[in-house]
């Protein structure tokens, strides 16, 4: 066996039905709950989030420029929060929208559950296709489905909405004495 196949042979043995051929690995609940406690554990307290007392208009564009860098590393897992609240906002505003990204997410974790090399027959076996081809149907259904729904628009709703909440809180909010010195140290 050479190793161009014994190479090719460990791609399908560790093949964990990745879209389109693509093997990514998935996050298991464990790292995803280690990713979410880190992010949850850089939480800054909100009355540090809304100080009023330290909110001041920047003299020039560098000052607005060193508090903005700043702010979104020291508030970052707070504008993470601030953008999910966004993100519910407009799913339950566009209850389409919402059924949509349901009935989407829906589909791949269907998709995702059919061995990756077996066909599934639909429709009394008139339409028969393997992994690959559904996937590939469902991201057309999903474009399809996420047109119809506004999807588009929501995207650009929460991105324009959500930046322009974060750079005016990022640049109002003057850094407090007590991340400046653990910056420093």
């Amino acid at each position: 066996m050479t190793s161009q196949q014994s190479s090719s042979s460990n791609i399908n043995e560790n093949d964990n039905g990745g879209f389109i051929g693509i093997n990514v690995p998935l996050l298991s609940n464990e790292t995803f709950r280690q990713i979410r406690e880190k992010r949850f554990s850089m939480l800054k307290p909100w009355s540090d989030f809304f100080d009023r007392t330290r909110i001041s208009k920047p003299k020039d564009l560098s000052e607005a420029t060193k508090r903005i860098s700043h702010n979104l590393v020291y508030f970052q897992a707070n504008y993470i929060i601030i953008v999910l609240i966004l993100l519910v906002y407009i799913m339950i505003t566009n209850l389409l929208l919402l059924f949509s990204v349901v009935a989407i997410g829906a589909g791949f974790y269907y998709v995702s559950k059919v061995p990756p090399n077996e066909p599934v027959s639909f429709f009394g076996g008139k339409f028969v296709a393997d992994q690959k081809k559904l996937y590939i149907i469902l991201g057309i259904l999903s474009i399809i489905l996420l047109y119809l729904s506004s999807g588009g628009s929501a995207l650009f709703w929460i991105i324009g909405v959500s930046s322009t909440i974060i750079l005016v809180h990022a640049s109002l909010l003057e850094p407090s004495i007590e991340s400046e010195f653990a910056e420093t140290v």
